[in-house]
């Protein structure tokens, strides 16, 4: 029996999660997740903007703090200012932002 053909909730996304792995994957991760409270079984997939920070604060610690550094990496070859308002003062309030997110997430 395939798993299109169980019926399942269609809240639950599988056949989203079947279009990047096979089947025979999915079940293999399903029956590992089954017996797992509901909170370990949730996936959520990061926004853009979440990216986009964590991205921020991986090179931010990369580069020991230095955001001239982060800024060119991030504007590439455009060194327009406004480019997805990356100017320094963005780039340290997404840092410290995501700072206090992994300090929080490690207390728990």
């Amino acid at each position: 029996m395939k798993l299109k053909e169980w019926n399942l909730p269609r809240g639950l996304n599988l056949n989203f999660l079947l279009n990047f792995i096979s089947e025979k994957k999915l079940l293999e991760i399903i029956e590992n997740m089954a017996d797992k409270p509901r909170k370990d079984r949730r996936v959520i997939f990061p926004s853009r903007s979440c990216l986009f920070k964590c991205n921020v604060y991986f090179l931010v610690e990369e580069f020991n703090g230095d955001y001239d550094a982060v800024l060119d990496i991030l504007r590439g070859r455009e060194k327009v200012m406004a480019k997805r308002g990356l100017y320094k003062g963005n780039i340290r309030k997404l840092y410290k932002t995501r700072k206090k997110e992994v300090e929080k997430e490690e207390r728990k």
